[in-house]
């Protein structure tokens, strides 16, 4: 059986039920992994600091790692090193800032303890502040924002978001990498950058083979990390492109479907019902 040394989990969908909390088994699942000896990954797109407040506000304790912006910057929170940061190209970055507003798309840069927007009256900004520990900042041109940041948030309902998507895809191929994270939500990141190049980052500075890695997602911006961990596992719930690549589905985020799987790898019992 292998030894698995790591365990990364994307958060919404997956990690989380529909009540936003932890079922049942996944914790007794957080205590046997923590007896083992194994790192747990939470992997989203959202920064370091909606990482930290959402483990605290789920009781989730010391000891884990944090793969934020969609694996751009990769943090062990035991040690506070700083082990992967990815940002875009400031130059890539003002292109797409400028192409997705000429679609009329709201466009957000979370940027270290930051959100950084153009209009902080839009119903979305202080939703992702306030969920992220982020202050809001104001700026007259987010594409003259002197710095590369590590994610371009684009927030649009699906419809509208597909035209840029393509167009973006079309332009910019091979040199950022673009995935949805929800139906309203889709993030570029940097040319090989997401959540499979993060447990790769970690797995290289910590000595761990990606056989040893099991990983959970159920979104577009799961998918090559189900692809990179030596087991893919995706939740039921989850988007059929998910599935497709998982070496496993299990059952949904709100049917122990993450301690279903865990239990086969790890010394617990499952809760009853």
């Amino acid at each position: 059986m292998t030894d698995y040394r790591l365990v990364a989990f994307d958060m919404d969908g997956t990690l989380l039920d529909s009540t936003r909390d932890l079922q049942p088994g996944t914790r007794r699942a957080f205590e046997a992994m923590r007896a083992a000896g194994t790192r747990i990954m939470l992997a989203s797109g959202r920064p370091i600091p909606g990482l930290a407040m959402l483990a605290r506000r789920l009781d989730l304790g010391e000891n884990l790692v944090f793969a934020g912006m969609n694996g751009s910057v990769v943090v062990d929170q035991a040690t506070g090193e700083e082990i992967a940061r990815h940002p875009l190209p400031a130059d890539i970055a003002k292109d797409l800032i400028t192409r997705a507003q000429a679609h009329g798309i709201m466009v957000m840069l979370p940027h270290g303890n930051e959100l950084i927007v153009e209009d902080a009256t839009h119903p979305r900004v202080q939703y992702e502040a306030n969920g992220n520990d982020l202050t809001v900042r104001v700026v007259d041109s987010l594409a003259d924002f002197w710095e590369a940041p590590t994610k371009v948030l684009f927030c649009a309902e699906l419809p509208d978001l597909a035209p840029l998507h393509e167009e973006l895809m079309r332009d910019f191929a091979g040199r950022i990498e673009l995935a949805y994270s929800s139906h309203i939500y889709m993030e570029a990141t940097a040319a090989g950058v997401d959540k499979g190049s993060a447990i790769t980052d970690f797995c290289e500075a910590n000595g761990i083979t990606l056989e040893q890695v099991i990983a959970f997602g159920d979104n577009g911006n799961d998918v090559n990390m189900l692809r990179t961990a030596g087991l893919g596992v995706a939740m039921a719930n989850g988007i059929p492109e998910a599935r497709e690549v998982a070496d496993v589905v299990t059952t949904s985020n709100d049917d122990e479907g993450i301690a279903r799987v865990l239990v086969q790898h790890f010394d617990f019992e499952l809760p009853t019902a």
